[in-house]
């Protein structure tokens, strides 16, 4: 992180590339076999069995899953709560997948002026770990709600929640089927052979701002923007629904693109630092990102840094983060990089056993962040 950059070194190689005497740090001794470990963790999912709108069982929470379990999941989340959700239709991906998410609301459905609240995950194939975080926050939105837990109540009774698992169903199925650490979409592009698009880099906002930084114009990368601003299947279909609900008279009032890896709370912006650039509210959200990592923090004693993805992290053009605040107006659009920290094992790899703790810490932030922004 910080300008550095991750490579995978086969048994063969290690002589050398530490014959390079590089600034080196060894973040996961055996790649092969922790991705071969959570390949064989994954579980098989059971629909609940109990009355009609039982919510599913927490066990889901052990273990990652396979992509057509996560579609059950959400059809049996909504099943639960049916009177206060719908599942709903972005478009298809690059493949054909269809881009879902659902709806939840507390006391008054089809109430536009309520300010919304809008979460994307895995958005990068390879960063299972995005999903079920949003899957652990939605399932306690429910539960919260259905038990009459006053403070999920008045949140699902103030705001609008639209929550999306998959930006990019085809390359999360392609890190199940094919290659665990494949990051973009699945769309081939003119004139090259390599495969895929950032979705990261592709949104309609500083997308061809000159930055030295993480960017590029070449198919072959792996932030490789596109050809053009928001060309891509799954970023035309999320633009256009993103836009919609910033048109409705209560507007996005948080974004958050949940990625991995770095435990960074990323705030606007990644195309600028200059000063005379930043949000001018850029003081408050550092405020309310401060709160969010103490409450995480007082779950499970992980540290998340914050600030402006250009000042902790790197340079980056044409995200989500940037877009829904520069260009739809939401005051608090950020990027959530989650467990783990740049110098702990795991990184994309990230073993079930730490799902439960991200999960948790999570949950215990973001009521923070809901109750902040109101």
């Amino acid at each position: 992180m910080h300008g550095s950059i991750e490579v995978a070194i086969p048994p063969s190689e290690i002589q050398s590339f530490e014959s390079l005497t590089l600034d080196a740090e060894l973040i996961n001794e055996d790649l092969g076999r922790d991705i071969a470990a959570e390949a064989s963790s994954i579980s098989s999912y059971s629909p609940p069995l109990q009355k009609k709108e039982a919510l599913p069982d927490l066990s889901w929470f052990d273990t990652y899953h396979p992509y057509d379990d996560h579609i059950q999941y959400w059809t049996d989340l909504q099943a639960a709560f049916p009177e206060n959700s719908q599942l709903f239709d972005v478009g298809p991906s690059y493949e054909g997948r269809q881009i879902f998410g659902l709806q939840l609301w507390g006391d008054s459905v089809g109430n536009v002026s309520k300010p919304i609240i809008y979460w994307h995950a895995t958005v990068h194939a390879r960063e299972w770990i995005s999903t079920a975080v949003i899957e652990y926050l939605t399932y306690q939105l429910i539960a919260g709600y259905q038990s009459g837990d006053e403070e999920v109540r008045s949140l699902l009774d103030y705001y609008d929640f639209y929550v999306i698992p998959f930006h990019n169903p085809d390359g999360f199925v392609y890190t199940q089927t094919t290659d665990r650490l494949w990051r973009k979409n699945r769309q081939p592009r003119s004139g090259s052979d390599c495969i895929g698009t950032d979705g990261n880099r592709n949104w309609a906002y500083k997308w061809d701002h000159p930055i030295n930084g993480s960017v590029s114009d070449d198919p072959c990368a792996q932030t490789y923007h596109g050809e053009a601003p928001g060309d891509t299947p799954e970023n035309i279909a999320l633009s256009a629904f993103s836009a919609g609900l910033a048109a409705q008279p209560g507007g996005i009032r948080s974004f958050i693109d949940w990625h991995s890896y770095g435990q960074l709370i990323l705030l606007p912006w990644g195309w600028s630092c200059e000063p005379e650039d930043l949000p001018t509210n850029l003081e408050a959200q550092r405020e309310v990102g401060a709160n969010y990592a103490a409450a995480i923090n007082a779950t499970t004693g992980a540290i998340y840094e914050v600030g402006p993805a250009c000042e902790i992290l790197y340079y980056g053009t044409g995200s989500a983060r940037d877009y829904h605040q520069g260009a739809l107006g939401a005051p608090f659009s950020w990027t959530v990089e989650l467990r783990p920290t740049g110098s702990e094992g795991g990184g994309f790899v990230l073993p079930p056993e730490f799902i439960w703790p991200t999960v948790r810490e999570q949950w215990e932030g973001i009521k923070n962040v809901l109750n902040a922004v109101k």
